[in-house]
């Protein structure tokens, strides 16, 4: 019974570092518009690497297209129904640090309930620590939107670390009711979040990253975002 509560602890330790990091970071507009274009380096490299392999290895090209499809439309539904900000630049930027926690939190949902999947402890563990690895850029770059929009260290804090609620959510749902979500449907859902992922990197967070005479500062950022998921899926094989 204890793996009911040491595997859920060691992946919310992930969102907590990458907060943390997102906070402490300095506050200075360059650098975190650099860090919107390293987030969607990770976030863009998460989708097409991790995500949307997963879900065709449980359900078909065309049905995982249809869910991609039903993420893209989402977001730019929202983007219509959502009121226009009215404060300027930073009230854009507020509602894009909240989409991007949105769809984090979608994310991690599934994430939850793949944790419940393991028979064994050892395997619980590893795929917790797994998630908990890759939540970590996950947990910065969603800090630092906010805080860049806001200048507020608590709030930035505590809406990233947010984020780790649907995995535990998912992880206890997933103990009860493992065996009554179809693959299918989880290979549709992961690629309707692939879908949302894409849309706010390349609508959203790109755009926002340093323009004009800066726009090429920005490509080591979104490099950087690229490989440390590289990286990290090199060392978790």
């Amino acid at each position: 019974m204890l793996e009911t509560l040491w595997v859920p602890a060691v992946a919310v330790l992930g969102p907590l570092i990458g907060s943390t990091i997102g906070v402490l970071l300095p506050s200075q507009e360059n650098l975190l518009r650099r860090l919107l274009a390293f987030a969607a380096g990770t976030m863009l490299t998460l989708s097409f690497l991790e995500l949307l392999p997963e879900s065709l290895s449980v359900c078909s090209p065309p049905a995982c297209a249809a869910g991609l499809a039903v993420g893209v439309c989402g977001v730019l539904t929202l983007h219509r129904l959502l009121p226009v900000p009215q404060s300027g630049a930073s009230g854009r930027e507020r509602q894009t640090a909240l989409l991007m926690i949105a769809a984090i939190m979608l994310h991690n949902l599934p994430e939850g309930i793949a944790m419940a999947a393991g028979n064994q402890s050892r395997t619980m563990l590893l795929i917790a620590v797994a998630i908990a690895t890759h939540d970590i850029p996950e947990g910065i770059c969603t800090a630092a939107p906010y805080l860049y929009a806001t200048h507020s260290h608590r709030r930035a804090f505590w809406l990233s670390l947010s984020t780790c609620l649907p995995t535990l959510l998912g992880y206890f749902l997933g103990r009860l009711l493992w065996q009554g979500v179809p693959a299918f449907t989880m290979g549709i859902i992961t690629a309707a979040i692939a879908g949302l992922m894409i849309t706010i990197s390349c609508e959203e967070l790109i755009p926002a990253s340093p323009g004009g005479g800066e726009r090429l500062s920005a490509m080591p950022a979104l490099m950087a975002g690229i490989i440390l998921v590289l990286v990290l899926r090199q060392l978790l094989a």
